[in-house]
Protein backbone atom coordinates (compact mmCIF):
# COMPACT_ATOMS: atom_id res chain seq x y z
CA UNK A 1 0.00 0.00 0.00
CA UNK A 2 3.06 2.61 0.86
CA UNK A 3 4.35 1.64 -3.13
CA UNK A 4 0.98 2.70 -4.21
CA UNK A 5 1.05 6.01 -2.49
CA UNK A 6 4.70 6.65 -3.14
CA UNK A 7 3.64 6.13 -6.53
CA UNK A 8 0.66 8.72 -6.65
CA UNK A 9 2.23 11.17 -5.34
CA UNK A 10 5.26 11.09 -7.64
CA UNK A 11 2.77 10.87 -10.39
CA UNK A 12 0.92 14.05 -8.66
CA UNK A 13 4.56 15.90 -8.34
CA UNK A 14 5.04 15.12 -12.01
CA UNK A 15 1.88 16.53 -13.15
CA UNK A 16 2.43 19.65 -10.97
CA UNK A 17 5.88 20.30 -12.10
CA UNK A 18 4.37 20.28 -16.27
CA UNK A 19 2.03 22.32 -15.15
CA UNK A 20 4.82 24.88 -13.74
CA UNK A 21 6.94 24.42 -16.86
CA UNK A 22 4.05 24.64 -19.13
CA UNK A 23 3.27 28.16 -17.33
CA UNK A 24 6.31 29.07 -17.31
CA UNK A 25 6.82 28.73 -21.32
CA UNK A 26 3.70 30.59 -21.83
CA UNK A 27 4.56 33.66 -19.72
CA UNK A 28 8.22 33.79 -21.78
CA UNK A 29 5.87 33.34 -25.07
CA UNK A 30 3.92 36.51 -23.97
CA UNK A 31 6.95 38.33 -22.82
CA UNK A 32 8.52 37.69 -25.96
CA UNK A 33 5.71 39.06 -27.90
CA UNK A 34 5.38 41.84 -25.89
CA UNK A 35 9.16 42.70 -26.63
CA UNK A 36 8.62 42.51 -30.41
CA UNK A 37 5.43 45.08 -30.12
CA UNK A 38 7.84 46.95 -27.98
CA UNK A 39 10.44 47.26 -30.84
CA UNK A 40 8.01 47.51 -33.49
CA UNK A 41 6.90 50.73 -31.18
CA UNK A 42 10.37 52.09 -31.53
CA UNK A 43 12.53 50.71 -34.64
CA UNK A 44 12.33 53.96 -37.14
CA UNK A 45 10.10 53.86 -40.13
CA UNK A 46 11.58 53.04 -43.69
CA UNK A 47 10.92 56.93 -44.48
CA UNK A 48 13.09 57.77 -41.86
CA UNK A 49 16.04 55.75 -42.54
CA UNK A 50 15.59 56.70 -46.05
CA UNK A 51 15.26 60.48 -44.89
CA UNK A 52 18.54 59.65 -43.38
CA UNK A 53 20.25 58.17 -46.23
CA UNK A 54 19.15 61.30 -47.96
CA UNK A 55 21.43 63.61 -45.56
CA UNK A 56 24.28 61.43 -45.46
CA UNK A 57 24.38 61.29 -49.42
CA UNK A 58 24.07 65.19 -49.75
CA UNK A 59 27.00 65.71 -47.20
CA UNK A 60 28.91 63.04 -48.94
CA UNK A 61 28.84 65.57 -52.25
CA UNK A 62 30.04 68.29 -50.40
CA UNK A 63 32.68 66.48 -48.80
CA UNK A 64 34.14 64.67 -51.79
CA UNK A 65 33.86 67.94 -53.59
CA UNK A 66 36.14 69.75 -50.75
CA UNK A 67 38.36 66.52 -50.90
CA UNK A 68 37.94 66.15 -47.44
CA UNK A 69 38.28 62.57 -47.47
CA UNK A 70 37.75 61.22 -44.32
CA UNK A 71 34.51 62.96 -43.92
CA UNK A 72 33.37 61.14 -46.85
CA UNK A 73 34.63 57.71 -45.93
CA UNK A 74 32.74 58.73 -42.90
CA UNK A 75 29.26 59.64 -44.74
CA UNK A 76 29.61 56.88 -46.98
CA UNK A 77 29.83 53.97 -44.16
CA UNK A 78 26.44 56.07 -42.46
CA UNK A 79 25.12 55.21 -46.07
CA UNK A 80 26.06 51.65 -45.78
CA UNK A 81 25.03 51.13 -42.03
CA UNK A 82 21.26 52.87 -42.82
CA UNK A 83 20.84 50.48 -45.80
CA UNK A 84 21.47 47.53 -43.56
CA UNK A 85 19.20 48.85 -41.17
CA UNK A 86 16.38 49.25 -43.83
CA UNK A 87 17.33 45.64 -44.79
CA UNK A 88 17.15 44.17 -41.19
CA UNK A 89 14.35 46.35 -40.52
CA UNK A 90 12.37 46.19 -43.22
CA UNK A 91 13.20 42.72 -45.47
CA UNK A 92 9.39 43.16 -47.55
CA UNK A 93 7.57 46.30 -47.17
CA UNK A 94 4.15 46.49 -47.96
CA UNK A 95 3.49 45.78 -51.99
CA UNK A 96 7.23 46.15 -53.00
CA UNK A 97 7.62 43.10 -55.22
CA UNK A 98 11.51 42.27 -54.40
CA UNK A 99 12.03 41.56 -50.77
CA UNK A 100 14.67 44.77 -49.75
CA UNK A 101 17.17 41.76 -48.51
CA UNK A 102 17.34 41.35 -52.07
CA UNK A 103 16.89 44.64 -54.28
CA UNK A 104 18.75 47.10 -51.96
CA UNK A 105 22.14 45.06 -52.14
CA UNK A 106 21.38 44.69 -55.91
CA UNK A 107 20.84 48.12 -56.65
CA UNK A 108 23.62 49.68 -54.93
CA UNK A 109 26.74 47.11 -53.95
CA UNK A 110 28.42 48.49 -57.43
CA UNK A 111 27.95 51.99 -56.89
CA UNK A 112 28.74 52.17 -53.31
CA UNK A 113 31.89 50.09 -54.11
CA UNK A 114 32.99 53.03 -57.22
CA UNK A 115 32.49 55.54 -54.36
CA UNK A 116 34.59 53.71 -51.74
CA UNK A 117 37.47 53.15 -54.54
CA UNK A 118 37.55 57.08 -55.32
CA UNK A 119 37.36 57.69 -51.67
CA UNK A 120 40.38 55.33 -51.40
CA UNK A 121 42.44 56.71 -53.85
CA UNK A 122 41.59 60.73 -53.22
CA UNK A 123 39.89 60.95 -57.12
CA UNK A 124 38.36 63.58 -57.14
CA UNK A 125 37.08 63.22 -60.58
CA UNK A 126 36.53 59.35 -60.00
CA UNK A 127 34.32 60.85 -56.91
CA UNK A 128 32.01 62.62 -59.28
CA UNK A 129 30.93 59.95 -61.59
CA UNK A 130 30.97 57.33 -58.68
CA UNK A 131 28.83 59.51 -57.15
CA UNK A 132 26.42 60.37 -60.27
CA UNK A 133 26.28 56.27 -60.09
CA UNK A 134 24.96 55.99 -56.67
CA UNK A 135 22.76 58.83 -57.02
CA UNK A 136 20.81 57.36 -60.12
CA UNK A 137 21.50 53.30 -58.45
CA UNK A 138 18.89 54.91 -55.78
CA UNK A 139 16.29 56.35 -57.90
CA UNK A 140 16.62 52.92 -59.73
CA UNK A 141 16.13 51.00 -56.75
CA UNK A 142 13.22 53.51 -55.69
CA UNK A 143 11.88 52.62 -59.14
CA UNK A 144 12.18 49.28 -58.63
CA UNK A 145 10.42 49.64 -55.49
CA UNK A 146 7.31 51.26 -57.41
CA UNK A 147 8.27 54.98 -55.60
CA UNK A 148 9.01 55.97 -59.08
CA UNK A 149 8.21 59.51 -57.75
CA UNK A 150 11.56 59.37 -55.58
CA UNK A 151 14.73 60.59 -57.66
CA UNK A 152 17.68 61.33 -56.21
CA UNK A 153 20.16 63.68 -58.17
CA UNK A 154 23.48 66.01 -57.27
CA UNK A 155 22.84 68.79 -55.07
CA UNK A 156 22.40 72.33 -55.98
CA UNK A 157 22.71 73.94 -52.86
CA UNK A 158 24.55 73.73 -49.19
CA UNK A 159 22.35 72.06 -47.26
CA UNK A 160 24.12 72.11 -44.21
CA UNK A 161 25.87 75.58 -43.81
CA UNK A 162 26.45 74.71 -39.89
CA UNK A 163 29.08 72.10 -41.08
CA UNK A 164 32.29 72.95 -42.57
CA UNK A 165 33.25 70.80 -45.56
CA UNK A 166 36.94 72.00 -45.95
CA UNK A 167 39.69 69.51 -45.61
Amino acid sequence: MNRVLIVLALISLGGCRQQTSMNSNSALETKVADLKNAMDDIKPGLGEIMGVIQQHHTKLYYAGMKANWPLADYEIGEIQESLDDAVKFYPKFKEVPVPLTELVPTMTKASLTQVREAIRRKDQKSFVLAYGALSKSCSNCHLAADHPFIRIKTPTEQMFSDQEFAP
